[in-house]
């Protein structure tokens, strides 16, 4: 097998924070939807956030485009596109300097029992050996793993699974068990994200399926082939696609068409381009064999799928409510079940 000397961590630009806070959140308790939505702020416009203070919630903000210069809990962070930033219960956290960028971020707020744990945790190093081994991370069976703030490996897939979240909250009717599953599932992705974000950050010596999925990722073009990935490793196509799909479950072909359409999800819930337009730069050859992949892939077309993803909650600069927990959770059902999350017990 080809063996490789580079320094991936120096590599790859998403790997620039060096990870010190971890939390655990359990799954054994549930996991309750408060709040979620989808800030935007347009270019020229002064705007600071403001300060707010958690009750009991949780948040995660994810930063699609632009920069927040913030202060949490007295600790200054700079949230960049395509991070992850989470804010624990009680947590302080306001701006700290002005920008005048475009800014577009998700932001969720929740209830959860979690815990913190240190970047050193055993707990951490098994899983992400797992995750690099490409076998079952039955060390996280009962938890998610979130970090304070990192990089996300795959951001377009979250992105697209984010606005599918506030599809499925703000669409009629939306039950609270509905939106606490969803959120459940999204914070799990966020954690195998995170996971093989860590896998890359401490790799191997050798040339895995995670490398070159990266590899990918970094060099898809329109005329990407199986081929040409092979001989950029120097290896067999046939012996190729047989390592790849041993270690993922998925042909190498197959992944790459993935990739697109997943991008290709991203644009058509984010932004108001042609279908053709989409097409190009999702890296089809033409609008025919986009419409016919995406079709084949997803089970519906193009324009439908985008007009079932635009019913979201939207604030901006303009319109910026302050998050509050909603009316129902002065219910006393709820109020036991908020008692029953904060009283659990995640080191068991």
């Amino acid at each position: 097998m080809l063996k490789f000397d580079l320094d991936i961590s120096k590599k790859y630009y998403f790997l620039r924070r060096i990870f010190t806070m971890n939390y655990l959140l359990s799954l054994n308790k549930p996991i309750v939807y408060v709040w979620a939505g989808h800030f935007i702020k347009k270019g020229n416009t002064p705007w600071i956030r403001r300060r707010t203070t958690h009750d009991v919630d949780s948040e995660i903000m994810m930063m699609e485009k632009g920069v927040m210069h913030l202060k949490v809990n007295g600790e200054k962070i700079t949230l960049h596109a395509g991070e992850i930033l989470y804010t624990p219960p009680h947590a302080e956290i306001m701006g700290i300097a002005e920008t005048t960028e475009e800014i577009s971020s998700f932001w969720l707020h929740f209830l959860a029992s979690e815990k913190q744990i240190k970047d050193n945790d055993r707990l951490i190093k098994e899983a992400t050996d797992q995750q690099r081994n490409k076998t079952k991370v039955t060390k996280l069976n009962d938890f998610v793993l979130i970090p304070q703030i990192y990089s996300m490996h795959h951001p377009e897939n979250l992105y697209t699974l984010f606005t599918q979240l506030l599809q499925s909250v703000n669409e009629l009717p939306s039950t609270q068990r509905q939106n606490d599953f969803f959120i459940s599932f999204f914070l799990c992705k966020i954690s195998t994200d995170y996971l093989e974000t860590l896998s890359l950050k401490y790799p191997k010596r050798q040339l895995t399926s995670t490398y070159i999925s990266e590899w990918i990722r970094v060099n898809i073009s329109r005329s990407l082939t199986v081929q040409q990935v092979a001989n950029r490793f120097n290896l067999n196509p046939s012996y190729l696609s047989r390592l790849f799909k041993k270690e993922t479950g998925i042909s190498l072909k197959s992944y790459i068409l993935n990739m697109k359409i997943d991008y290709a999800k991203y644009l058509l819930t984010s932004t108001t381009m042609q279908i053709s337009e989409i097409a190009e730069k999702s890296y089809f050859s033409d609008d025919k064999q986009f419409l016919h992949t995406f079709k084949k892939k997803t089970g519906t077309t193009p324009s439908k799928y985008r007009k079932a993803s635009f019913n979201t909650h939207l604030n901006s600069n303009i319109v910026d409510p302050k998050p509050t927990l909603p009316a129902q959770f002065g219910t006393k059902s709820l109020h036991i079940m908020i008692k029953n999350i904060f009283n659990d017990d995640t080191s068991k």
